[in-house]
């Protein structure tokens, strides 16, 4: 075997140290770039879920209230709800409206399913209610969800006495005296997305109540709150809660 000469060695010797160097460079500027990328991943986890949660749909138009019950289409896009009372086990699964016109028959079934239950008083609610629960459900996926109702309508009498018990945050106006409004709960669902769902719509009041696990929605002003009862005050934006 030939020997290289030590002269013509050098070079060749040289030339591996700069690779070496170009080599090293090139790694620590890779690894950071990778570690920020990782960074970048997992900085936001829910912002990164929510984008891959909701489903792109839109609160739809007002319906319309037939004056006669045949005149209820047999075809169309059908609104479906189940609704049910965890603590007296009723339950309730209704289709309320068909394309752009609501069922009468339904709707009164849903106000006799969201009575005031300390006096099983009955108000006829606002039928975008509704389709504001519809809607939320949709938006996550679960049109087929089971919404644990919490508080449908209050009679004045009911929001008088929980607002002299102190131990709700029922408000002096509350919408859900103008059976506009309902505290819920979906389950399998956590409340923050269901905050979450509501708020993407941009209609009427939306309350969370990150303690409890629940969430208000209405069709009353746009606003939004949350309540935490640890927290001196409550955290608010746009008017007042529901």
């Amino acid at each position: 075997m030939t020997q290289c000469p030590p002269a013509a060695r050098r070079p060749l010797v040289l030339s591996r140290k700069v690779s070496a160097l170009i080599a090293a460079a090139l790694l620590l500027v890779a690894v950071p770039s990778a570690s920020a990328r990782r960074s970048t991943m997992h900085r936001h986890p829910r912002l990164h879920a929510l984008a891959h949660t909701f489903v792109n749909v839109a609160l739809p138009g007002a319906g319309l209230l037939p004056d006669d019950a045949e005149d209820v289409p047999l075809e169309g896009l059908q609104y479906e709800l189940k609704l049910a009372h965890a603590q007296t086990g009723e339950m309730i699964d209704v289709v309320y409206r068909i394309g752009d016109t609501y069922i009468p028959e339904a709707l009164t079934q849903l106000d006799l399913f969201l009575r005031d239950s300390h006096n099983q008083e009955v108000n006829a609610y606002d039928p975008r209610t509704f389709d504001l629960l519809h809607t939320m459900l949709a938006k996550l996926g679960r049109t087929n969800g089971v919404v644990d109702i919490l508080s449908g309508y209050r009679s004045q009498e009911t929001n008088d006495a929980l607002r002299a018990s102190g131990t709700t945050n029922a408000a002096e106006h509350s919408q859900h005296i103008s059976a506009k409004a309902i505290d819920l709960r979906v389950l399998g669902v956590p409340a923050v997305l269901l905050r979450d769902a509501a708020l993407s719509l941009g209609v009427g009041g939306v309350g969370y109540y990150p303690k409890s696990q629940f969430v208000h929605v209405d069709t009353g002003p746009v606003r939004e709150w949350t309540f935490a009862p640890h927290i001196a005050r409550r955290h608010s934006r746009r008017s007042h809660r529901g």
